[in-house]
């Protein structure tokens, strides 16, 4: 939809007024005691690649600066609102910055330009869920290492979700960024697809040991249970888990 500066000031952007907590008021009152929500949208990244294309984007990103600057600043307000509504629901637990910013070997957009345009919103809406006394999950696939420490210090999550061990095992990245902030999942979704059910419990045994010892983890899938995920199989994953909790 939005290609130029004529193509951005016919674009009819949504007001903050009509966002909607229906998803959320339709859950809340089936939530068993104790139970909290994990409230999430798509990402900031995600939206302005979707609004000009990844390849018109990154053309605009050579081209035309300001009006990528003005793009995310429609994007931004929007997400503001959105984050500060779902924040204050009693019953969100917590909530996640979802923004898939990489893919196997690097970013999809350079570091810098991902540090100038999409990493300060994700530090609003992080100060944001901060300030409802909330934690901030970033959810993000791809190969990340060279803004992590922007992630971490400047975004200020608490907590990461998607790994992929071709990328970066759960493993190595409790080695690397453990101490400083949780890590959410690490069962490679291709291992979980391919093991058997032995190996299966043995992996979980050996990320329990590995990522568990200290806190901060949290055992899961790499990523979203996909629906070629055989359900034995996730099954098992969690039956070994559970049986190591207790």
């Amino acid at each position: 939809p939005i290609s130029d500066w004529k193509t951005f000031s016919e674009y009819i952007w949504p007001e903050t007024s009509a966002i909607s907590l229906a998803e959320f008021e339709s859950v809340v009152p089936r939530l068993p005691d104790g139970m909290k929500i994990i409230a999430q949208t798509g990402g900031v990244f995600e939206m302005a690649e979707s609004l000009c294309g990844y390849e018109g984007l990154c053309l605009l990103l050579a081209d035309d600066r300001e009006l990528v600057k003005a793009v995310f600043g429609k994007i931004g307000a929007i997400y503001e609102a959105m984050y500060s509504k779902m924040s204050s629901i009693p019953q969100v637990g917590a909530v996640v910055i979802s923004d898939d910013m990489g893919y196997k070997t690097q970013t999809m957009i350079s570091p810098c330009d991902l540090r100038e345009f999409v990493l300060p919103l994700h530090a609003k809406l992080a100060g944001i869920i901060h300030d409802k006394g909330k934690p901030c999950i970033l959810h993000s696939c791809g190969q990340l290492g060279e803004i992590m420490e922007t992630i971490i210090g400047e975004v200020g999550i608490d907590a990461k979700h998607s790994f992929e061990d071709v990328i970066l095992p759960v493993e190595e990245a409790k080695r690397l960024y453990g101490g400083r902030i949780a890590l959410l999942g690490g069962f490679d979704m291709d291992r979980l697809c391919r093991s058997g059910e032995r190996e299966i419990r043995e992996h979980v045994g050996r990320l329990l040991s590995l990522c568990g010892k200290g806190g901060g983890y949290a055992l899961g899938s790499g990523n979203s249970i996909a629906d070629y995920v055989p359900v034995e199989n996730y099954l098992t994953m969690l039956d070994e888990a559970f049986k190591a909790r207790k």
